[in-house]
């Protein structure tokens, strides 16, 4: 059996921490391509609250829904994400009655495992669609059922 000298031993010790902690880091926040699912989900998301604004000031302005993404994007001055950052899919915009509609898209990742989701976006992995309503409003612009 042979002896390690007091360095090797502390550069073996040394070793072993910074190994412990770079998997430690790892596992707490992911890996890279973890982490990059996750920023593109969060972008996904960015881009339906962003498509969600407008629709609203659409109907505000039409007292209607706008029949399609496409119509709501041609606004003069307005640039809006209508694809997935990724494959370039088309996001899909549902119009039903009273007032309610339905944005979808395709998800990487499960909020429920990666947390951080905007308030009323989380979201599972594969296609998620996000049911909205726009209440209507009195002529004092309460909301009204």
């Amino acid at each position: 059996m042979s002896t390690m000298k007091p360095g090797q031993v502390f550069a073996a010790i040394a070793t072993l921490v910074v190994g412990a902690a770079v998997v430690a880091g790892l596992w707490s926040i992911g890996s890279p391509s973890a982490q990059r699912q996750q920023r593109l989900d969060a972008r996904r998301v960015a881009d339906l609250i962003e498509i969600d604004v407008q629709v609203r000031a659409w109907q505000k302005r039409h007292d209607a829904l706008p029949p399609d993404l496409a119509t709501l994007a041609a606004q003069p001055g307005l640039r809006l994400t209508l694809t997935d950052p990724v494959d370039g899919s088309a996001y899909d915009y549902v119009a039903d009655a009273g007032g309610r509609y339905r944005l979808c898209a395709m998800f990487a990742t499960d909020t429920a495992e990666t947390g951080g989701a905007a308030s009323g976006w989380t979201h599972g992995r594969g296609r998620t669609c996000f049911e909205r309503r726009i209440e209507a409003a009195d002529a004092q612009g309460n909301a009204i059922d």
